[in-house]
């Protein structure tokens, strides 16, 4: 999956994404915080989505 499809996706699950340092968002949901990469074009690392998912609490 490309970055910019998983940023969609996880926007469609109501994550808000705000500006974080160099090429990363900051992803909140119910509280929840973690940097995602922002490396537009490329395709984001299985384990990267995985433990994005994990730690917002999503499936």
């Amino acid at each position: 999956m490309k970055n910019s499809e998983f940023i969609k996706w996880l926007q469609q699950q109501g994550v808000t994404m705000k500006p974080g340092k160099g090429s990363h968002l900051i992803a909140t949901l119910n509280g929840r915080s973690i940097a995602v990469p922002n490396h537009k074009g490329k395709e984001i690392a299985n384990g990267t989505a995985r433990g994005v998912k994990k730690a917002l609490g999503l499936k």
